[in-house]
């Protein structure tokens, strides 16, 4: 359990330096492990609590027309990502994290200035997108943070935005595996254990982001991704 705590620990204070990363770094790391709806159930649950305290950190940035239209998409994609979750092979399942965790990074630090998006409507598919991967993988941040960066959001509505986005999706998420039969005792004293380390260490990482470069604190989170996204295929296609 030690490993586990220290690795939600970590990918909290990442989340509170910049505003996302929790998922991304805790899934890849959780899924060397334990199984993959197991990682996915506890990281649900655990980041009901983080993005909570930084909804609440980052209020005053939020967008309520914005970020309504995100959830009311990704409410109908996480039911079709938990069912992915729920009955599709392992394998391949894991493999497809992978790939999608190091497109993202490598699409993240590349940061093409040149595209950006004007119209609001494409938060629909972007939130749908973000409810799929949520309930498959429990990374709904990706297409949010995307449209995000395309939109071209301020650094505070990006902060409220997505903490906004993530704690609804994230609660939706929690349902589903709950439904599906993920939850176990042991998940839920492990998740019960996570929380004070957790929210500890989303103030950790605002700290943090006060004495040091936001773009420097993202690169470093697409890095580690992009690390994690490496290991987590090469293992899967080796096996």
């Amino acid at each position: 359990m030690v490993w586990i705590l220290l690795i939600l620990f970590v990918a909290a204070i990442l989340q509170g330096a910049v505003g996302f990363g929790f998922a991304l770094v805790a899934m890849p790391a959780l899924a060397l492990l334990m199984d993959a709806p197991s990682a996915a159930a506890l990281v649900a649950l655990s980041g009901i609590a983080l993005s909570t305290v930084m909804l609440i950190q980052n209020r005053k940035g939020l967008h309520l027309s914005e970020a309504a239209g995100l959830i009311a998409a990704a409410a109908a994609g996480v039911p079709l990502g938990v069912f992915l979750l729920a009955h599709a092979p392992r394998g391949p399942l894991l493999i497809a994290l992978g790939i999608i965790i190091i497109a993202f990074s490598v699409f993240s630090l590349a940061r093409p200035a040149a595209i950006e998006i004007k119209d609001r409507r494409w938060r629909f598919p972007a939130g749908f997108a973000g409810g799929l991967l949520g309930g498959a993988y429990n990374i709904p941040g990706p297409p949010i943070i995307f449209y995000g960066a395309m939109r071209r959001w301020p650094p505070e509505r990006f902060l409220a935005v997505t903490q906004a986005f993530f704690l609804p999706v994230a609660i939706m998420v929690a349902a589903g595996h709950a439904v599906a039969g993920f939850w176990s005792r042991e998940l839920l004293v492990t998740c019960a254990a996570s929380i004070p380390g957790v929210v500890i260490a989303s103030f950790i990482g605002r700290r943090i982001t006060a004495g040091a470069s936001p773009e420097a604190l993202s690169k470093a989170v697409y890095g580690l991704c992009l690390v994690l996204g490496v290991v987590i295929l090469a293992m899967n296609l080796g096996g």
